[in-house]
This record gives C-alpha cells, structure tokens and sequence, in this order.
C-alpha cells in the first residue's frame, strides 16, 4: 500500500502542473487584455494675463514738436497734450522727453526731469482701443506703478499711504519705494471710456523740501486745454 502511494503522488502533481500550464496558454493565446477607460482632459481655468509693454528708450523731442507756448514769467512754460487730453504749466528749464511703445503702440509718456534729476512730472497715456471697465481702473494703476515706478519693477516695492477721490472724479494715489527712496503722487482717470492718463509727480525723499512747492504748483495747473 505505501509503494503505490509513491507512485501515484507524483502523477496527480504532474496532471494538475499540466492543466494549469494548459489554460494559461489558452488564455495568451486566444484573450486580448482590458485596457483601461481613458480619462477625460482636466479643464484648468486660465490666469489672465497682462502684457508688459516694450518702451522705446527716451528721447529728446525735437523743440518744433513740444507743444508748448511760454506763459510769460520766463520761469515756466505750459505744455499742451498731443491730443488735447489736458495741461499743465512746467518749469521752463526742465528737461522734456517724449516715448511711445514700440510693441503695439498704446503707450505713450511725457515726461519733464529736472536738471539734478532730483524730481520728475510725467504722464502716462493708454488706449489700446477697448473700454475699461470701472473695476478694471484701480487694478491698473496699480499695475502701472509696479511696473513703471517700482525700484526692483515689480510687487512690493510700492507702498500706497493715501487713497483718496478728487472732486472732478479723479483718483490720487500717495505711494513711496521702499527700496527708490523716492516718493510720488499719482492721478488716474479715464476719457472716453478707452483712454486711460495718469499723472504722477514723484521727487527724491532727501530733495523733498526743495522741490514739493515746484511739484504741487504743476499738479495744481493740470486742467483740460
């Protein structure tokens, strides 16, 4: 009895090996695999993005194109839009230049610097022939000051102190650069619901008392031509 338990042992575990190796060749052979589902594309919202324009580097413009007249105390000058948004009275000594982006053209800058470049009146034009909308002002000045303004040309830098709305429906902005030690005040409106100004005065914070007269004097001129 115990020798044909030997025998017969083995045979039933070489049977049951060649069933198992029967069907998994059976299964390669003729069984395709399942593949799995494809996953449908995440949809992720896109940021809105601002496009930095490219400034053509400053130059002096020719003294048959400064729109300018003198207001007859040899000391100051009035300066007149290019197109009539408004004007100013300027010191007659200081340095006008004038700049438009060259990418698509939207910009456009005027800026007058004192001898020392101790202190600076500039105005900044944009229309890339959209409307703004109310809510879109704000965000832009801001964008305008981070870019243009800012020491290190981006976030931080600029530290807003003052927010406050003018009578004639414009908005004033007292900012400093922190890392410029400079300090400004910038006034921002909009024409025509697509023409976008602001007009900053901003002077070197160890110059402040000999130019803060002269600047509040320009800021105190602006008006409509």
């Amino acid at each position: 009895m115990k020798n044909r338990r030997s025998v017969f042992l083995p045979f039933v575990v070489f049977f049951v090996f060649a069933v198992s190796v029967g069907c998994l060749c059976s299964g390669l052979a003729g069984g395709t695999p399942t593949e799995a589902p494809a996953q449908p594309p995440v949809q992720r919202p896109t940021q809105p993005q601002v496009e930095e324009p490219t400034v053509a580097p400053a130059t002096e413009a020719p003294v048959t194109e400064v729109p300018v007249s003198n207001n007859g105390s040899g000391e100051w000058k009035t300066f007149t839009d290019e197109n009539n948004l408004y004007a100013i009275d300027v010191p007659a000594d200081w340095e006008y230049t004038h700049t438009v982006d060259e990418d698509k053209g939207n910009y456009y800058f005027d800026t007058f610097t004192s001898p020392d470049g101790g202190a600076v009146i500039e105005n900044i034009a944009y229309n890339d022939g959209t409307v703004f909308s109310g809510g879109q002002n704000g965000q832009f000045a801001l964008y305008l000051l981070n870019t243009f303004y800012s020491k290190t040309g981006r976030e931080g830098d600029i530290r807003i102190s003052d927010d406050q709305i003018q009578k004639d429906g414009s908005e004033r902005l007292t900012w400093s650069s922190k890392e410029g030690l400079y300090s400004g005040i910038s006034f921002f409106e909009l024409r025509d619901k697509y023409t976008f100004l602001m007009f900053t005065v901003d002077w070197g914070n160890d110059v402040k008392d000999q130019y803060i007269d002269t600047l509040n004097t320009v800021i105190e001129s602006y008006r409509l031509p």
